[in-house]
């Protein structure tokens, strides 16, 4: 990881903390956390489930994204889930008071659903994309494997 992508998720993980402290400070229960990234103002805000703003503030990391015609957003949303997936992340949001499965989905502003990026749930094993973008292939190669033995 270079400096500079590690200085990224480090920036991105101030707000969510931040916004973590809230909710325990509150003692608030979540189903669900909504993320906004407002691209006009390289800015983050966090909402509750019941559309309240946790915490808002500007990634001044994405600046630099600005420039980039439409690689920006989707590396906006891999940064996000890099972060939100990491293990020291995935621990602090395993220990909230989440109603499960809880969902980290990021949101236009007008709060309309555009990715989940990250899902939570104490009794549940979420396969990711990475495991399953070869699985068919595997299935076929363990498939021929098997029935080699039976021609």
């Amino acid at each position: 990881m270079s400096i500079t992508e590690k200085k990224l998720n480090e920036a991105i993980e101030i707000p969510f903390k931040q916004a973590i402290e809230k909710i325990r400070q509150e003692e608030l229960s979540l189903s669900d956390m909504y993320v906004c990234v407002r691209f006009e103002d390289s800015s983050i805000i966090i909402y509750d489930d019941m559309n309240r703003i946790l915490e808002q503030t500007v990634i001044d990391e994405w600046e630099a994204l600005k420039d980039e015609p439409d690689g920006s957003v989707e590396q906006i949303i891999s940064s996000l889930r890099v972060v939100l997936n990491g293990k020291g992340m995935r621990k602090v949001f395993e220990s909230l008071d989440i109603v499960g499965p809880f969902s980290v989905i990021l949101v236009n502003e007008e709060h309309e659903q555009i990715e989940e990026l990250s899902v939570f749930d104490k009794d549940t094993f979420f396969l990711d994309d990475d495991l399953l973008k070869n699985w068919d292939k595997d299935l076929d190669d363990f498939f021929e494997k098997l029935m080699s033995d039976v021609k």
